[in-house]
């Protein structure tokens, strides 16, 4: 069998995933999030997409406010983050005890490009 080219289908595939995933670029600004993400958030894709995730005050972040404004840590490193239990703001103002785990997105020179976040809920 032949794997379809899932580089014209990743929308899909990312917003079939029963955790909530958001896809950020180098400077942390959101460019997608799944509907998972939104129903734990409260938030909607509009009031997310262009935003940085500083948004959601994770208590499991390393942010770093510099010269250029926000950046996140996890490009610094470029190492995936393993799981951390923390917390999300949701639009609400309640904070969200999750999982989150994330990858950074290589391009084929070796640069940096995006980063991938998953968020799982936990009543840890």
């Amino acid at each position: 069998m032949i794997m379809p080219d899932l580089t014209i289908n990743w929308k899909k595939v990312i917003d079939s995933l029963k955790k909530g995933v958001v896809v950020v670029d180098t400077g942390g600004v959101i460019q997608h999030v799944n509907p998972s993400m939104m129903d734990l958030t409260g938030y909607g894709a509009n009031e997310l997409i262009g935003k940085t995730c500083a948004i959601f005050e994770c208590s499991g972040c390393e942010p770093w406010y510099g010269q250029g404004g926000f950046w996140c840590m996890l490009f610094s490193s470029g190492q995936s983050m393993k799981p951390v239990a923390c917390k999300i703001n949701c639009k609400s103002g309640h904070r969200l005890k999750v999982v989150k785990q994330a990858s950074v997105l290589w391009d084929a020179n070796s640069i940096a490009v995006a980063a991938v976040e998953t968020f799982a809920p936990t009543p840890f």
